[in-house]
């Protein structure tokens, strides 16, 4: 087995994809997961700002803002659903 403990996020999934058992397969199992994520990050929104809003009213805040966080989840399932489905944009 490869030892993946040095390797980069990238490299990592380059890996994983690349170097499965299951060959393909693994490549659509990855943008799935990564797809679904992404979804489900965007539809609950409202309630991932509503409580970093709640969080930050407590003078909480975290490593990674949640705006800038679902934004990017919109931005990359646009990128996914550009690539495979082009026509439901």
């Amino acid at each position: 087995m490869t030892n993946t403990s040095d390797m980069t996020n990238t490299e990592f999934l380059q890996h994983i994809m690349e170097f499965s058992k299951h060959g393909s397969l693994s490549q659509m199992v990855i943008i799935d997961c990564v797809q679904r994520g992404l979804k489900e990050y965007i539809d609950n929104k409202q309630a991932i700002l509503e409580a970093e809003k709640a969080r930050q009213e407590k003078g909480q805040y975290g490593l990674v803002n949640m705006e800038a966080w679902v934004s990017c989840c919109e931005d990359n399932l646009e990128r996914i659903q550009q690539k495979y489905n082009p026509q439901n944009k």
